[in-house]
């Protein structure tokens, strides 16, 4: 800290202008001030001795001390300290209470005055609020309450100052924002984890090209699927795949005609039964009469190669390993009551009996997948997890 010679202000050291009187840091001390008035030599005495000569007291005769220090109280013991004898005046002068002849000097002067007057008061500058003041010649800034530039001396101008410095005038440096991301887990036929593949914000392919975790797959083509990642959530899409892409149903879903369903290592499709249309001439189509079906679950064997179908009666049918309307004893992936298809206001249902190892629904072009879900790709099952 530099200290000024002129005001006594300090400075920080790279100041070159005092802020509290503008003066060049370094400079020459400010002369001395001319005397007080009324200040003598030895004041303090002498004023003391003229304001007692003004109040009419006058100055009393001391008693000398006797040897000891110990003066005789007037009518009492020695050796015990006393006020000395008053000297004997007139009954109407006597005061009214005993005064120490020797009393402790007592500055009568008024209060000191500095040596030095000080620098005249200059037009305090406006400050602002909040936040320093900015030069107007250099752009340096001024704290708070100094009237000058510490870099340039300059006078802080009232008029020109500007205002405080708000948050849309601090350069503020981006910061990094989370972006959603995501991992899909490999689910082994035990139920433990395997290995993982990580998904980012935006288009993640996914096939036997697009990592490790699926390139032992033969059911997978080389560009299987397509995960889209973003702040909304998380969309899949089958990029015309040849086996297709498969979600695990968590509620009761409507299903179409066409619609493809896997149940353990099956793989059903449904189809409605409507009654025979007569041709274009009027003659109708023979079969044999229709007891009341509404559909039918058809095994696909093959691309393009059905195998045996299970016709629906009733309002529902169940699906199983040992117990339903449709068992499939030699799957071990199935449960023994595993799933239910219903029809009801002329719309058909799938649902879950919970099962294992789940009910899934082949996806037709894309669909939402959400934190949690089960996705079937080819032979392997992977746990979709997202994180934001």
């Amino acid at each position: 800290m530099i200290t000024c010679k002129r005001c006594g202000k300090e400075n920080q050291d790279h100041y070159k202008f005092c802020l509290g009187c503008g003066s060049e840091l370094g400079g020459a001390p400010a002369p001395a001030g001319p005397p007080v008035a009324g200040q003598q030599p030895g004041g303090g005495v002498a004023m003391m001795k003229t304001v007692m000569a003004d109040m009419g007291t006058g100055e009393r005769p001391v008693t000398p001390t006797p040897p000891g220090g110990v003066r005789p109280m007037a009518g009492g013991l020695p050796g015990i300290a006393s006020a000395p004898a008053p000297h004997p005046q007139p009954m109407a002068r006597q005061p009214m209470a005993p005064q120490p002849m020797a009393p402790a000097p007592q500055p009568i002067a008024p209060a000191p005055q500095p040596m030095a007057p000080a620098p005249a008061p200059r037009a305090p500058a406006p400050v602002a609020a909040a936040g320093p003041l900015r030069c107007s010649h250099c752009g340096a800034d001024i704290p708070t309450g100094f009237a000058f530039c510490g870099q340039c001396g300059s006078k802080v101008d009232a008029s020109a100052a500007a205002p405080p410095r708000s948050t849309a005038d601090i350069a503020q440096q981006p910061q990094a924002q989370s972006r959603p991301h995501g991992t899909l887990t490999l689910i082994r036929p035990d139920g433990s984890e395997g290995g993982t593949h990580k998904v980012d914000e935006g288009e993640n392919r996914l096939g036997r090209d697009h990592g490790p975790v699926f390139e032992n797959d033969g059911y997978l083509s080389p560009s299987h699927a397509e995960l889209i990642i973003n702040a909304a959530g998380a969309v899949v899409r089958d990029l015309d795949s040849l086996n297709g892409v498969f979600i695990r149903m968590t509620e009761e879903e409507e299903v179409r005609p066409g619609q493809i369903i896997r149940i353990g290592q099956e793989l059903l499709r449904f189809d409605l039964i409507e009654p025979p249309s007569p041709t274009e001439d009027g003659t109708e189509v023979m079969g044999s009469p229709n007891p009341g079906f509404w559909g039918k679950l058809s095994v696909i064997i093959g691309d393009g190669v059905d195998g045996s179908a299970f016709p629906l009666l009733g309002d529902s049918a169940t699906l199983g390993r040992e117990r339903g309307d449709m068992n499939f004893p030699d799957d071990g992936y199935v449960s023994g009551l595993h799933a239910r298809i219903s029809t009801r206001d002329g719309k058909v249902y799938m649902s879950d009996l919970g099962s294992s190892n789940g009910t899934f629904i082949k996806v037709d072009g894309e669909r939402e997948v959400k934190d949690g879900s089960f996705i079937l790709l080819g032979q392997q099952l992977f746990k979709l997890v997202l994180r934001t």
